[in-house]
């Protein structure tokens, strides 16, 4: 959506704009009796200088959190990619499943209880896990802060499926835990391995609400900039009415835009 309205904006926001170059100045005129393509700023509506004030907010706005949610989609996305390559990888004392939902959680097969406990049991406390396996090209590891790096190379004789599953409970969604959180949570596992069943599908929940809230966030954001770019650059635009639909409606192509341009 920001692309299009960068679009619209180079093609018909300047003078020299190579689609205004080729609308006659008459043509507009038939389309729209008494009024010219530009409006000085005195005639421009008190409306539509606000609408463009606010655009201004809403489309810098809409950009940082984009810039913000393209940034952290890569990583989610290469987690998750990563997550299904460990199918069948690894070593595995087998026996009886944990019974995790696969689906829900997004793991490409179910854990071994026994793997699991292997990781619960590692003698290693979490602060000791941070020292001994530091991870310092990121900041907050030098705080103190887990990484999942480091709890992988603490547990790197137990089954790969089974330390992610651990982990991710540490986490909502990303590869890095608070150390005491952690730490109380393997503590509670240590006592009732099945409480790690329903922490991770409410850590994985939460990750999917988290993203599905961001995008319809951005989604609104992007409609209320159209919305004001609507209102403050060619608010007689027949397809901006009841957007997108409008845009079925006799001169409601975008391409009739540069005849209501104000």
């Amino acid at each position: 959506m920001r692309a299009i309205l960068a679009f619209l904006f180079f093609i018909f926001g300047s003078e020299s704009s190579p689609v205004l170059a080729f609308i006659p100045r008459d043509g507009v005129a038939k389309n729209r009796p008494g009024t010219s393509l530009r409006l000085t700023e005195a005639e421009i509506p008190q409306v539509a200088l606000t609408a463009r004030a606010d655009c201004v907010f809403w489309f810098f706005g809409a950009s940082g959190a984009a810039g913000i949610a393209r940034s952290a989609f890569p990583k989610m996305f290469n987690k998750y990619s990563t997550l299904q390559k460990l199918k069948d990888v690894g070593p595995t004392k087998g026996g009886e499943m944990l019974g995790i939902n696969t689906l829900a959680c997004g793991f490409p097969q179910d854990v071994s209880r026994a793997d699991v406990q292997q990781v619960l049991n590692n003698p290693l406390s979490v602060d000791e896990i941070v020292e001994k396996f530091p991870v310092p090209e990121v900041y907050l590891a030098s705080k103190g802060y887990l990484t999942a790096d480091a709890f992988t190379q603490a547990n790197v004789d137990a089954n790969p499926l089974a330390v992610r599953a651990v982990f991710d409970t540490f986490a909502t969604s990303t590869n890095m835990a608070h150390p005491q959180e952690s730490q109380a949570k393997l503590d509670k596992y240590k006592e009732n391995v099945e409480a790690l069943k329903s922490d991770l599908f409410i850590a994985k929940i939460l990750g999917l609400a988290a993203i599905v809230t961001l995008l319809f966030l951005l989604g609104i954001a992007d409609i209320i900039a159209f919305t004001d770019v609507y209102h403050g650059w060619f608010p007689d635009w027949p397809g901006g009415e009841s957007f997108p639909f409008g845009m079925l409606k006799p001169n409601g192509s975008p391409f009739k835009i540069p005849n209501y341009w104000i």
